[in-house]
C-alpha cells in the first residue's frame, strides 16, 4: 500500500459514478487532506433540512482522506453521498499519540469535541461516528468526556455532542482483553497495524495501560446504552499474521451488533467499488443506524415503557407523606420570609443542597411537606435557577418504621425515577435504553442500585440543560444501608447511648451512624448546581454536621415557638373548647417543648387528663424531654399496670423483630406464642386455638387493637396499608420514629421492673407461628389462590409464606428442638397445600367451562403449591415440592432433617433431584410480591447456602459423569451459572461508585464454594462445555473444558485467586490418583 493515497486531492470525487447534484454539494474544506481537525467531504443537507452528520475518525498514524481511500477513491466523499443524500460527511484528523503530537487520549478527545462543537454550531441534527482502529478509542474517550461533562455540569457546550450521538461503527477497534492477552496488549497490537509502525515507547505505554482502557470501556458501556453500535472485525491478517484479536474487536451489549468483513485491518476502511461486499456492508449498517423506528417498534417502545414504570412503582411511595398532617400557612410561612436563607437558596445558582435541621419531632416533616406544595417556593425556583428549563419535583419521605424500600437507597432511586418519568414517559427510554427491545423480564435486573443509578446519570447526561430537578428528601436519620446490614454484628446494630444532649440522647448504633454518613454522601453526590437541587431534612447529628458543613441551613426549632403555640391552640379549641387561659397554657407548652412538637402534644394530653385544678402542677411535673431513662416516654410506661407492662414489652419486641410491620392478625397470633406447654403441642397445629369464622377472627384482632391503645402507652397504632386492607389486615407500626428508637433500647428496659429478658429464637418462632396461623384463616378474608388470568397464589398470601421462610432462615441451625422446627415447617407446607386444593375446588369459572371440572382442576389439585408463585413478569420457578423452596431459602437444617426421614434409594433420588436447585438459580421472572412491599427478594434468583451441598452429597447425590460417560448436566449448569455473577465488562466505574451489593458478593462467594464442592465430589474438570453469548445476529458459540471456563470466569478477580488455586490443586490431585491407578 502506497502512502501516496494520504495526500489525495479532493478533485477525485468526480471519478466515481455520482449524481451531478451530489457532486455540486462536495466541499473542498479548509486545510490539506493530511492535516488535523475537521474537514467536510460532502454536504447534502439543504438549508432548512434536518439531515444527519457522519464523522469519520481514522486510526493511529492515519490521515483524514487517505485512511478512507483506495485506488484514488475516497469512498465517504465519492460514493457515500449517493446512498445517504441527506447527510453531511465530516472527516477528522489528529496527530499521532505521543509519536508526533505528544497528545494523550484525553487531549485528543477534547480536541475532537471542540472541533465538532465549532463546526456543528449547535445544530440539533444527530451524529454518527465511523472510527477505525485506535480512532475508536479516541471516540469512546470523547463521548465519555462529553457525557460526564453534562452529568457534572461543566463544559456543556462540549457535552452537547453526547446526546446527539445516535450510532457508532467501530472498524477493528479493541474493546476488551482476550485470552491471556491484556486489554493494553490488544491496543498495542492494534497500534502496530497502522500505516507507519509506532515507536517502542508508545507501544509499551499502551500495553501497560490496561487499567485506563478497562475503566474507559466500562464507563463507555454505561453511557452508550442508547447508542446503536456496530463492531466490524477483520477476517484477513496484515503483514506477519497480525490482526486485531476477534474476541477483542467486539463486545456484548443489547445495542451492539457484530459483523465480520472479508478484509485486512486497513481494508476495513477502504473501498473503491460500489458493488464491493465491504462497501455494501458499510452502507447497510449506516442505513440501519440512521433509520427511525417503525410503527411496530414504536408500539413495542410504548409497551416496554409501561412495563418499566410498573416495576419502578411501589405502593408505599406516598405512604409517609400522606400520614403527615397538612400545615397551615401561618405556621410555616416564616420559611419564605424576606431574608430567609431558604429563599436565597432557591434563587442561588451556586448552592445545590439546603439542610433543614432540627431536633427530634420538631416538625421537620410537616415543614418539608408544606414547602413541597407551596406555590411561592415553586415560583422562586422556576423564575430563577430553573428559568428556561422544565422544573421537575421529586419527594421521598424516608421511613424507618416502614419496609426496607422506604428507608434505603434503592427506594430513593425507584421513587425519584418513577416521579420523574411517570408524567413524562418519553424519559424512560433515555434512562434505561438497554431494557428496550430485549426479553422481558430483562436478563440484567432493573431494580438494583447500579441500574437505577445509571438511569439517573443517563437523564443528567441527556437533559442537563433542558431539565432541572428539585428533590425533597425528608428524614435523613431514618435512612438505613439495608443492603449491608448483614455485614454488621448484632452488637453493631443494637442501639446504645452516644450522648446526653440534643438528638444524641436517643442513642444510635454503628449501623445507623454509617447509614447517616451514607445518605449524606448520596445527597452530596447527586446534588449539582446546574441540574439538581436537594432540600434535605434531618436531625442534628454529628454525621450530618460533618458532611453538610458549609451548606445553607435553617434550624427548625429556633423558628417554631409561635407556630407551635398557634397549632396547640387550634387542637385545644377542637378538643376542649372554652378552656380558660388556653392561650397561656399553649404558650407555656410551646416554650417548654424547645421545638419538640411531639413532646408538646403528649404533654398537653397528659395535662388535660387531670382536672383544671391540677393543670399547673401536672405541667410542672413533666420531664423536660421525651427520651432517656427519666424522660416523658419512661413516665408514660411507668404508669402502666405490671401485667400491661409485660404485654407491652412482648408486643414491642415482636414488632421490632418483624421484617415488615406485622398485620393485626399475625401479631395477635404471634403474641400467643408458638408452644402450648400444657398440651406439649405447637399452637399452630391445635384446631381449637384457631378461629373458625370471620366473626371469631375479628374478635381476636379487635381485642389486640383495643389493648394496643391501653397497654402500649400510645407507642403503637394499627393503620391500613392499602385501600383493600380489612381491619384485621391493618399493620401495626410505631406512631413516631422516636418511640421506636426508645423501645429498641435494651438499657432502658433494664430500668423497668418486672420485665423479663427476651429470647430472639422464641420471638422468631412465635412470628413464624403467627404467619402460619394467618395463612390458615386467610380464606376467611379472600381466597388465597387466584385462578384468573392464570392460576397462582395471591401475592398477599405468598408474602406470608416468604416472611415465614425468612424467619426460618434466621434460626436455621440455632434450633434446639429440631422436631418442633420440622413440624412447624411441615405444617406450613400442609396448610398451603390444603389452601391450594380448597381454593381450586371452590373456584367457579367466569364462563361455563366443563373442562375445568373434568380435567384442569383435578390436574392442578395434584400439583404442589410451591410451583405457583405469583409473578409480576415471567413464569414462576419450577418446584415439585416444598424442599425445593426450602433449599432456595437456605434452610439447611430443615432439608437435612427431612432427607433423614427417607430411606435408601428414595433418599438418593431426592438428593439428586434437589442438587440442581443449589447450583443453578434461575434469573428469570420477578415476583408480584414486590408490588406490595417493594423490597421483596425472590428466592430463585440467588445461590443457596452451599452447606446444603454437603447434605445432598451425604444423602447420595453425585456430581460425577454417568457410568456411560455422559457429562453431568448439573455440573454444566453450575458452571454456566457463574457467568451471571462475574463479568469482566464491569459496568460500574470509578465515576459511579455505589454501595457494594451484599447479594452479588454473597452469590459470588457461594458459587465459588459450590464449584469447589462439586470438584471435590467427582465433577469432571475436563468436561466439554458449550456456551452461547449474544443474541440474534450477534450470537456466537464457544467451546471450553470445565476448568477453562472456571479460569475465564474468575480471571481478573484477585480476591478469588486462592480459591482458583485450590480448585486446580483438586484437579491435579485427582489426575495424579487416576494416573497411579
Amino acid at each position: 500500500m502506497s502512502d501516496s493515497r494520504d495526500s489525495l486531492s479532493l478533485s477525485s470525487s468526480d471519478k466515481v459514478g455520482r449524481a451531478p447534484s451530489s457532486s455540486r454539494r462536495v466541499l473542498t474544506g479548509d486545510g490539506t487532506a493530511s492535516g488535523a481537525g475537521p474537514m467536510v467531504l460532502y454536504n447534502g443537507v439543504e438549508p432548512g433540512e434536518e439531515g444527519i452528520d457522519i464523522v469519520f475518525v481514522h486510526g493511529l498514524n492515519g490521515h483524514r482522506v487517505g485512511s478512507w481511500s483506495e485506488d484514488s477513491v475516497c469512498w465517504p466523499r465519492d460514493m457515500l453521498g449517493s446512498d445517504l443524500p441527506h447527510a453531511r460527511i465530516i472527516t477528522w484528523g489528529y496527530a499521532s499519540i505521543l509519536g508526533e503530537g505528544n497528545e494523550m487520549f484525553a487531549e485528543l478527545a477534547e480536541s475532537l469535541l471542540v472541533d465538532l462543537s465549532r463546526i456543528r454550531e449547535a445544530t440539533p441534527r444527530p451524529v454518527y461516528f465511523v472510527a477505525h482502529g485506535i480512532g475508536g478509542i479516541v471516540v469512546k474517550e470523547a463521548l465519555t468526556t462529553a457525557a460526564m461533562s453534562r452529568i457534572y455540569g461543566s463544559h456543556n457546550d462540549l457535552g452537547d455532542i453526547y446526546p446527539k450521538t445516535k450510532g457508532i461503527i467501530f472498524l477493528g477497534t479493541p474493546h476488551q482483553r482476550t485470552g491471556k492477552r491484556s486489554f493494553g496488549e490488544c491496543v498495542a497490537l492494534t497500534a502496530q497495524i497502522s500505516l507507519r509502525s509506532p515507536n517502542d515507547p508508545l507501544l509499551r505505554s499502551l500495553a501497560e495501560n490496561s487499567g485506563f482502557f478497562e475503566n474507559q470501556h466500562g464507563t463507555f458501556q454505561m453511557i452508550s446504552r442508547d447508542i446503536r453500535v456496530v463492531c466490524m472485525r477483520e477476517q484477513f491478517t496484515t503483514g506477519a499474521s497480525r490482526m486485531v484479536p476477534k474476541d477483542s474487536s467486539a463486545y456484548e451489549g443489547f445495542s451492539v451488533t457484530r459483523d465480520d468483513m472479508a478484509a485486512s485491518h486497513m481494508g476495513l476502511a477502504r473501498f473503491s467499488e460500489r458493488d464491493g461486499m465491504g462497501y455494501k456492508q458499510m452502507v447497510s449498517h449506516l442505513t440501519r443506524l440512521t433509520a427511525g423506528p417503525s410503527p411496530q417498534e414504536l408500539e413495542a417502545i410504548d409497551t416496554r415503557t409501561r412495563e418499566i414504570l410498573a416495576m419502578l412503582y411501589f405502593d408505599q411511595i406516598h405512604e409517609k407523606e400522606n400520614k403527615i398532617e397538612d400545615a397551615d400557612d401561618k405556621t410555616c410561612d416564616w420559611l419564605m420570609a424576606k431574608g430567609s436563607p431558604f429563599r436565597d437558596f432557591l434563587k442561588s445558582k451556586d448552592d445545590a443542597i439546603f439542610w433543614l435541621s432540627g431536633c427530634a419531632s420538631s416538625g421537620k416533616s410537616t415543614l418539608m411537606k408544606w414547602a413541597l406544595h407551596n406555590e411561592q417556593v415553586r415560583a422562586e425556583l422556576a423564575n430563577g435557577w430553573a428559568k428556561d428549563a422544565d422544573l421537575i419535583y421529586c419527594s421521598f419521605y424516608l421511613y424507618e418504621g416502614g419496609n426496607q424500600l422506604q428507608k434505603s437507597e434503592l427506594g430513593l432511586l425507584r421513587n425519584n425515577l418513577y416521579q420523574i418519568c411517570a408524567p413524562r414517559p418519553e424519559l424512560v427510554r433515555m434512562a434505561f435504553p438497554t431494557y428496550f427491545g430485549g426479553p422481558w423480564p430483562p436478563e440484567r435486573p432493573l431494580l438494583t442500585t447500579t441500574s437505577l443509578t445509571q438511569g439517573i446519570y443517563n437523564l443528567f447526561a441527556n437533559f442537563s440543560t433542558k431539565l432541572k430537578f428539585v428533590v425533597f428528601v425528608d428524614g435523613l436519620n431514618e435512612f438505613r444501608i439495608v443492603n449491608r446490614e448483614h455485614h454488621y454484628s448484632h452488637e453493631d446494630t443494637e442501639i446504645t447511648d452516644i450522648g446526653e444532649h440534643g438528638d444524641e440522647m436517643w442513642g444510635s448504633s454503628k449501623w445507623a451512624r454509617d447509614s447517616y454518613s451514607e445518605i449524606a454522601k448520596i445527597c452530596m453526590t447527586y446534588a449539582n448546581k446546574d441540574s439538581m437541587k436537594i432540600i434535605a431534612s434531618g436531625r442534628e447529628l454529628p454525621s450530618f454536621e460533618k458532611n453538610f458543613k458549609g451548606v445553607p441551613r435553617l434550624r427548625v426549632q429556633e423558628h417554631t415557638e409561635d407556630a407551635m403555640t398557634t397549632y396547640l391552640q387550634d387542637c385545644l379549641e377542637r378538643d376542649v373548647p372554652g378552656l380558660p387561659d388556653a392561650h397561656n397554657l399553649c404558650k407555656e407548652l410551646a416554650r417548654r417543648s424547645r421545638g419538640d412538637v411531639l413532646w408538646a402534644k403528649l404533654a398537653m394530653k397528659l395535662v388535660l387528663e387531670g382536672s383544671l385544678r391540677t393543670l399547673r402542677p401536672t405541667l410542672d411535673s413533666l420531664p423536660p424531654r421525651l427520651g432517656g431513662t427519666d424522660g416523658l416516654y419512661m413516665k408514660m410506661l411507668s404508669s402502666l399496670a405490671p401485667g400491661d407492662l409485660q404485654q407491652c414489652f412482648r408486643v414491642f419486641q415482636l414488632v421490632l423483630r418483624s421484617r415488615q410491620p406485622p398485620s393485626l392478625i399475625t401479631l395477635a397470633f404471634a403474641e400467643q406464642g408458638y408452644w402450648e406447654s400444657t398440651a406439649g403441642k405447637l399452637v399452630a397445629t391445635m384446631p381449637d386455638r384457631q378461629p373458625s369464622t370471620i366473626e371469631e377472627l375479628n374478635v381476636v384482632t379487635r381485642n389486640l387493637k383495643e389493648r394496643l391503645q391501653s397497654f402500649s402507652a400510645g407507642f403503637l397504632e394499627a393503620e391500613a396499608e392499602g385501600a383493600q386492607a380489612t381491619e384485621a389486615e391493618q399493620r401495626v407500626v410505631f406512631c413516631h420514629q422516636t418511640g421506636k428508637e426508645w423501645a429498641s433500647r435494651k438499657d432502658f428496659w433494664q430500668e423497668v421492673p418486672g420485665v423479663p429478658p427476651s429470647d430472639p429464637i422464641e420471638l422468631d418462632f412465635s412470628l413464624l407461628s403467627g404467619c402460619i396461623r394467618h395463612l390458615k384463616c386467610f380464606n376467611m378474608l379472600r381466597p388465597p389462590v387466584s385462578a384468573w388470568p392464570d392460576v397462582r397464589f395471591r401475592p398477599e398470601a405468598w408474602l406470608l409464606v416468604a416472611n415465614a421462610l425468612r424467619l426460618c432462615a434466621g434460626v436455621d441451625g440455632k434450633v434446639a428442638n429440631l422436631d418442633a422446627y420440622r413440624d412447624l415447617l411441615d405444617d406450613l407446607d400442609n396448610t398451603c397445600q390444603r389452601a391450594w386444593v380448597k381454593s381450586l375446588q371452590a373456584h367457579k369459572p367466569m364462563y361455563e367451562d366443563p373442562d375445568w371440572y373434568e380435567r384442569k382442576c383435578p390436574t392442578l389439585c395434584r400439583k404442589h403449591w410451591a410451583g405457583y408463585e405469583p409473578m409480576e413478569t415471567g413464569k414462576p420457578p419450577k418446584r415439585k415440592d416444598f424442599l425445593t423452596l426450602a433449599i432456595q431459602a437456605s434452610l439447611v437444617t430443615y432439608v437435612s432433617v427431612k432427607l433423614q426421614t427417607l430411606k435408601g434409594d428414595m433418599r438418593r433420588r431426592k438428593a439428586e433431584e434437589l442438587l440442581v436447585h443449589v447450583v443453578n438459580p434461575k434469573p428469570d421472572g420477578v415476583s408480584a410480591c414486590g408490588t406490595i412491599v417493594g423490597d421483596y427478594v425472590d428466592f430463585h434468583h440467588d445461590m443457596p447456602d452451599p452447606r446444603v451441598l454437603e447434605v445432598l452429597f451425604e444423602a447420595g447425590a453425585s456430581a460425577r459423569p454417568s457410568e456411560e460417560g455422559e457429562p453431568n448436566k448439573v455440573w454444566s449448569k453450575a458452571l454456566k451459572a457463574g457467568r451471571r455473577f462475574f463479568t469482566h465488562q464491569n459496568e460500574v466505574t470509578h465515576l459511579l461508585e455505589t454501595s457494594a451489593s451484599h447479594r452479588l458478593l454473597q452469590n459470588r462467594e457461594r458459587w465459588v464454594a459450590a464449584i469447589k464442592a462439586l470438584l471435590q465430589h467427582g465433577a469432571d474438570p475436563f468436561a466439554h462445555i458449550e456456551l452461547k453469548s449474544g443474541s440474534g445476529e450477534s450470537q456466537s458459540l464457544r467451546h471450553y473444558s470445565a476448568l477453562e471456563l472456571i479460569r475465564e470466569t474468575l480471571e481478573g478477580e484477585p480476591e478469588y485467586a486462592i480459591d482458583l488455586n485450590a480448585m486446580e490443586a483438586v484437579v491435579r490431585r485427582d489426575s495424579d490418583v487416576g494416573s497411579a491407578m
